[in-house]
């Protein structure tokens, strides 16, 4: 008789827009343990994103990006399972297929190609994962390359929920904003984020959320801005001084890149994207009527691994 696997070492693939996430966890049917979290540049967006089209150079970008990932599992001793999930750009896209069997050719890989919906559900349970919610209404965001998720919950059930295609690849290419931007530019972005989130805000008036969380991506860097000095990476969340944040925006509204690059805390991943990003988030800061912000670690990566761990506390293998 063959003996009960009791723990297995899986890799989560977060393919993104403009980055690629990987997650390698231990579980077991008690627990699970993170045991590598690694972040590539993908830049998928580059040349097509607005017209519908995966470029030649997103194609090749991804292969790049992934061999790196590839390299990293290795490094880590390899794992029994891999599960990779693409979002916005790809399910978007309509050589999204043809993208997709690359990915299978070169790599191996079988990518699941997930709805805005179900992205926004698995943000949602990685969120609750990083931290202690009681029974305020909260408000999730997460801003991705390609889309960015919203949702509205309380006491760890969601009442609302969707994925907008206004994520800052695609805001980038749409405004092409100066660098650094103009005041002009950056209204015009607020005021056509304020006019697609018309739901949001109907949603708002009806549940009230009075928690902002913002999903890892662009608040960790936020975070790591904010407290450069006092960043413990070990602890998953950290609520974030709204009026310290808006100071820092003040600041972003004025650097260009190269600046940007200097400046503590700041990702290069993220530093060509980092003003439209908070052009977002202080809209929706003003817009919601929230009065508390948090940062989360945890987004979709972390929410696919709850999910694996539950369906192996209940069966021998995933």
């Amino acid at each position: 008789m063959f003996a009960k696997i009791i723990s297995m070492k899986i890799a989560v693939l977060d393919l993104g827009t403009n980055v690629y996430n990987l997650l390698i966890a231990e579980i077991s049917k008690s627990e699970y343990s993170i045991i590598k979290v690694v972040k590539v540049a993908a830049k998928l967006g580059e040349g097509g994103i607005l017209n519908g089209y995966l470029s030649t150079n997103a194609f090749t970008n991804a292969e790049n990006a992934l061999s790196k990932i590839m390299s990293h599992i290795e490094q880590e001793g390899g794992v029994e399972k891999i599960f990779a999930f693409a979002t916005s750009a790809v399910r978007d896209a309509k050589n999204g297929r043809e993208f997709v069997n690359n990915i299978k050719e070169k790599f191996g890989l079988d990518v699941e190609v997930i709805s805005g919906d179900r992205e926004a559900e698995l943000i949602f349970k990685g969120v609750k994962e990083s931290m202690l919610l009681y029974g305020e209404t909260i408000l999730v965001m997460d801003i991705g390359g390609g889309s960015n998720e919203l949702i509205i919950a309380r006491d760890g059930q969601i009442l609302w929920k969707r994925s907008f295609p206004i994520g800052v690849a695609r805001m980038k290419e749409l405004f092409a904003p100066s660098d650094p931007i103009k005041i002009a530019e950056a209204e015009k972005a607020s005021v056509y984020f304020r006019e697609i989130l018309s739901e949001l805000w109907e949603r708002c008036d009806e549940f009230k959320p009075s928690i902002l969380i913002g999903a890892s991506g662009s608040f960790d860097t936020i975070r790591e801005m904010m407290y450069y000095r006092d960043y413990d990476k070990s602890v998953p969340c950290r609520e974030l001084d709204i009026e310290k944040y808006r100071e820092l925006h003040k600041i972003l509204l004025i650097t260009d890149k190269q600046s940007r690059l200097r400046m503590e805390g700041m990702s290069p991943l993220r530093a060509d994207f980092m003003v439209l990003a908070s052009v977002f988030i202080s809209t929706v800061l003003d817009g919601s009527g929230v009065k508390e912000m948090y940062q989360s670690s945890f987004s979709l990566k972390e929410g696919v691994l709850f999910e694996k761990f539950e369906e192996y506390k209940k069966s021998d293998q995933i």
